[in-house]
């Protein structure tokens, strides 16, 4: 029930609701840090408390209510009507309003406890189209905003325009200020503010790539490792690599903008040739890294780093390679099931495994011309290679040597240069190849 309002109302911060029963009465406040609730209160003893309790959660105002005001719609003959959503700049401490061009979020996240994601289409006062993306954040994470202000003019990379700190967004900016000081271990909860980034808006997630052609697809990935490689250069590493954060740039897309890397959400401030990377696994369970899941919670392990991204890159390649419509090869997909398993030896496993099969062209699906599926088979054999090359370096993890590391992670430049010639290589120069949609069947081309 509370997670349904959440859902329809997308402006809500907090849900607070009664438990009655013929003599207790007890407050439970929902938010994106968990459960509140107070401890069952005899009313019959304290009807004071009831009447309270009732009259509270009876108020008008909207903010005491749990609602946030910065976002606010029209009405159209009854019915709700796209508003506008107000940016407060912490610095200039200008108020920015942005025209919706939906009544509802494109996106919504229906977990409860997490960052309570919700993305919208606006426009500004000019008809621009931009995207305003509100999230709860843990207080020790680095906000989105650092790292896109950090990337502002980097070729490939989303653009931020404006952004809102939570701790400049009123009252109900963070968690901790709409609930009762801690007092006991017991009621220990992890902090979140609340952040809200526009940012430009681009074109089509790769999800969408069944209305692309296979040239189209080509470059986005081409121009969007380009990016990466960029990002990394600017002392960032994205992280979160996957096919929802890779967009396509948008129809007559010039080179470098043909793939758009998005969400630094889970991105981090890295010097590769300086330090390593703190150990955490993030990301999107199918395009993990296998070398990262099978290491999960071996102390003394590596830490995430850009190879792990490249590789994260083929996943998402093999991941919409092998989803085409009449996919019947039940090899394929218990594989891509395990790829998402919950448990990440188990992913981790069956990733390795793949890699160090002898992939061929005559397994991938026969609906992909033959030059993409060497394309395919070409990034199979370079990712296998420098993981199996990684894998050896870490050893047993007992002791492995990070001026080895070092020197692997030196050949930056060179994996980068190799992986896109592949991209490149098999980019099909007539014109007429463009126009060629991927196909919706397993007939060869």
């Amino acid at each position: 029930y509370t997670r349904e309002i959440f859902l329809q109302q997308p402006n809500r911060i907090f849900v607070r609701t009664l438990i009655v029963t013929e003599k207790h009465i007890r407050l439970i406040q929902f938010d994106r840090a968990g459960a509140l609730y107070s401890p069952l209160i005899n009313y019959h003893v304290n009807p004071d408390i009831l009447i309270r309790l009732i009259a509270g959660l009876s108020s008008t105002t909207e903010e005491e209510l749990g609602l946030d005001t910065s976002v606010w719609w029209e009405t159209i003959d009854g019915r709700k009507a796209p508003g506008y959503i107000m940016v407060y700049h912490p610095v200039t401490k200008e108020r920015t309003f942005y025209r919706m061009r939906s009544a509802v979020p494109f996106l919504a996240r229906d977990d409860l406890c997490e960052r309570g994601t919700r993305m919208w289409d606006v426009k500004d006062d000019e008809g621009a189209q931009l995207l305003v993306k509100d999230a709860w954040i843990e207080e020790w994470k680095t906000p989105e905003y650092v790292h896109l202000s950090k990337v502002v003019g980097v070729e490939g990379v989303q653009q931020l325009v404006i952004y809102e700190d939570g701790t400049s967004h009123g009252m109900y900016g963070e968690i901790k200020n709409f609930r009762p000081e801690c007092t006991s271990p017991k009621q220990w909860f992890q902090n979140k503010s609340f952040q809200r980034v526009v940012t430009v808006r681009y074109g089509e997630p790769m999800d969408a790539y069944k209305s692309k052609t296979e040239a189209e697809i080509i470059a986005a990935f081409h121009d969007a490792i380009a990016a990466h490689e960029r990002l990394l250069d600017s002392g960032i590493l994205h992280c979160d690599i996957s096919l929802g954060n890779i967009l396509f740039g948008g129809s007559d897309a010039p080179e470098g903008l043909r793939g758009i890397l998005i969400d630094l959400d889970y991105a981090v401030r890295h010097q590769y040739y300086t330090s390593p990377t703190p150990d955490f696994t993030a990301g999107t369970r199918y395009c993990q890294s296998q070398l990262l899941l099978r290491s999960h919670g071996i102390c003394g392990r590596p830490g995430h780093d850009y190879l792990d991204d490249l590789e994260s890159f083929f996943w998402a390649l093999i991941h919409l390679v092998y989803r085409v419509p009449h996919n019947n090869c039940a090899a394929a997909n218990k594989l891509m099931e395990d790829w998402r398993s919950d448990d990440m030896q188990v992913s981790g496993g069956m990733k390795k495994a793949f890699l160090d099969e002898c992939l061929k062209v005559e397994h991938i699906p026969g609906c992909w011309s033959r030059d993409f599926a060497r394309m395919v088979v070409k990034l199979h054999q370079f990712i296998g290679d420098v993981a199996r090359e990684k894998e050896a370096i870490m050893g047993d993890l007992t002791c492995w040597s990070f001026a080895n590391m070092r020197r692997l992670q030196s050949m930056k430049h060179f994996h980068y240069y190799f992986i896109l010639s592949i991209f490149k290589d098999a980019l099909p120069t007539p014109p007429e190849h463009w126009r060629h949609m991927v196909p919706t069947s397993r007939q060869s081309m």
